[in-house]
């Protein structure tokens, strides 16, 4: 089977959340059918709102906020997607959105295709000069995946500018490289979820099994755990490393040192990493098999039945 490239645009707005213009929001909210108590109840809640500046005890004087949806409350990203839900108008490659995380990407099969993703480029920066808001080209990537395998990878612009070309990027929490393997990810998992059983090791001095589970399940095991059927490793280097920390937790029960690892989870009444993570990649199959997911189950079908 052929392998496809893909080129993936990763979009950073400029002061996203405090740029968004109230007016043109509230115009927004009416065109998708917002009205009445509920529309009055944001309008007053955006409108009428002041700020000012304290720093070592100097004051600026009061002026009022004419834009952005106030930051720390649940509402604020639900209108932030609002007011962006139709950045894709007018463009043929795919786009997807979450709060301000926003990536604009294309299967690149020939020129042609690289040609169609920089003018939907355009057409997004076109939309955000046309709703007064602004990108930051700087904090813009742009990844190639695949193989080179058709020739030089194309340049992007935004505003006359070239897109930074990275071979790694951090996206809704997981490290995604350009060749679709796990090891950057597993090796950031792996150093917060050591640096965080490192701070419970040095200052938790009652160590009561109850206790330190909790402590462990709360906060060590999410970094390893997150996400994990996006990235889940196939590499035995990769495994291994992120067994280590759970190994290295079991290591703090003095009774339990003697005892080999399998014994020390049994112990504990604990499941390998890597069983946890084949437990959630069986979950999420089932999911598509039976169709809870959003994704279709036939969009994989397809690609076994070509493969």
């Amino acid at each position: 089977m052929q392998s496809r490239m893909s080129d993936t645009i990763y979009l950073d707005f400029a002061k996203a959340f405090d740029k968004v213009p109230h007016q043109r929001l509230l115009l927004k909210l009416r065109a998708h059918g917002i009205d009445g108590a509920v529309y009055n109840w944001i309008e007053a809640w955006l409108n009428d709102r002041w700020q000012k500046v304290r720093l070592e005890g100097s004051s600026s004087s009061w002026q009022q906020v004419f834009s952005g949806v106030p930051q720390g409350s649940v509402l604020g990203p639900v209108l932030f997607l609002i007011f962006i839900n139709d950045l894709e108008v007018g463009t043929t490659s795919g786009i997807l959105k979450f709060a301000d995380d926003t990536k604009l990407f294309r299967s690149v099969a020939n020129q042609a295709d690289r040609i169609s993703l920089q003018n939907d480029l355009d057409t997004v920066c076109q939309w955000a000069d046309r709703w007064e808001m602004k990108f930051n080209v700087s904090k813009c990537k742009v990844m190639h995946y695949g193989r080179k395998s058709i020739g030089i990878e194309q340049s992007y612009y935004m505003y006359g500018k070239p897109i930074e070309v990275v071979c790694s990027e951090k996206d809704l929490g997981v490290v995604f490289s350009n060749k679709m393997k796990a090891a950057l990810h597993c090796r950031d998992s792996y150093s917060k979820a050591n640096r965080m059983l490192g701070m419970i090791s040095r200052t938790i001095t009652y160590r009561h099994p109850t206790v330190l589970l909790n402590l462990y399940k709360s906060l060590v095991r999410p970094h390893l755990d997150y996400c994990s059927s996006v990235w889940n490793p196939y590499y035995v280097k990769d495994i291994e490393l992120l067994e280590r920390v759970q190994q290295q937790f079991t290591r703090l029960f003095p009774e339990l040192r003697s005892l080999r690892y399998d014994d020390r989870l049994r112990q504990l009444g604990l499941w390998s990493l890597q069983e946890r993570r084949n437990r959630t990649d069986l979950k999420e199959l089932f999911k598509l098999v039976k169709g809870f997911s959003s994704t279709p189950w036939s969009v994989f079908s397809t690609s076994l039945r070509t493969m």
